[in-house]
């Protein structure tokens, strides 16, 4: 008698991701490394998830996309949980391959987009985060649950996966959605034509602009006003940054919605309507009010 492996299907999750890699590159309203939202239906925008399974749970089952066809979901930042202990191993891996399975389910409504994190785990780029090493928990976990022998193959399917984020996505009124934006002072090196191509892992790794666009976090009025201008936009939704209540509003046209925790929210709005900051703001939804 075979004696049963003791870790999960490393070939089933290598092929889940390899898959969603895939759709989000041949998305059919993916036009360079933008998504181009239609004039109809509905977005619903995430923040930062960090590997929370509880709130990932409740987006789904709140966004019904099996009864809802017109219903756009965002999903970022999936990577890199900070568990209780130091020594806990971070699960949030596990989280990406319940996302890339969405994608495969919902290829034409599940959408997402770089991040920081993700990034920085495509690169080996080091993060430190509540004293651990985020990358390097983040391939132990992988290992562990997997097994060494497959855990290269997995991660090089989560590279994969990773690589084939678009870097944000615009609807026609007027809203813009990225996991962050770019410091005021890092402005001169903005180049919006990366927006009009598919980047390269090497790209991805190489260019101020990707950088900028997922590390920023340093706004001010006039900034915020002039990358409205030059995005041709009049509303910002983000993430990045943290917020204890789940959400914040800042000069008048960033929205930065956290989802990584009791108090996180999420924000969905008519694609067809325009509307103002403040009234999106009114549309914010708690994971916790997810019955």
């Amino acid at each position: 008698m075979t004696t049963p492996s003791p870790h999960p299907d490393a070939s089933r999750a290598e092929e889940v991701f390899r898959e969603a890699a895939r759709l989000n590159l041949e998305d059919p309203l993916r036009q360079g490394s933008l998504i181009r939202l239609p004039p109809y239906g509905q977005a619903v925008m995430t923040g930062d998830l960090h590997g929370n399974r509880k709130n990932m749970e409740k987006l789904q089952k709140y966004a019904m996309l099996d009864r809802v066809a017109a219903r756009h979901v965002f999903l970022h930042e999936l990577a890199h949980s900070e568990p209780a202990f130091l020594a806990d191993p971070d699960h949030s891996h596990e989280v990406m391959l319940t996302a890339a399975a969405y994608k495969c389910d919902y290829p034409d409504q599940v959408h997402f987009l770089q991040s920081n994190h993700e990034l920085a785990q495509l690169t080996d780029y080091p993060i430190a985060k509540a004293g651990r090493a985020v990358v390097e928990r983040f391939d132990e976990s992988v290992a562990a649950v997997y097994g060494r022998a497959a855990a290269d193959r997995v991660l090089a399917a989560i590279d994969a996966f990773i690589a084939s984020f678009p870097l944000a996505a615009v609807a026609p009124n007027g809203v813009w959605m990225s996991h962050s934006l770019p410091n005021s002072f890092d402005m001169p090196e903005f180049d919006t034509e990366v927006f009009k191509r598919r980047l390269t892992v090497e790209e991805l790794r190489e260019s101020r602009t990707v950088f900028h666009l997922v590390w920023g976090r340093h706004y001010t009025q006039q900034h915020i006003d002039h990358l409205a201008d030059l995005l041709g936009v009049e509303v910002f939704i983000t993430g990045h940054q943290p917020q204890e209540m789940g959400f914040d509003l800042q000069y008048g046209r960033v929205i930065i919605l956290a989802s990584d925790h009791n108090h996180g929210s999420f924000l969905p709005f008519d694609l067809a309507k325009r509307q103002t900051a403040e009234e999106l703001v009114r549309n914010i939804r708690k994971f916790v009010a997810v019955a």
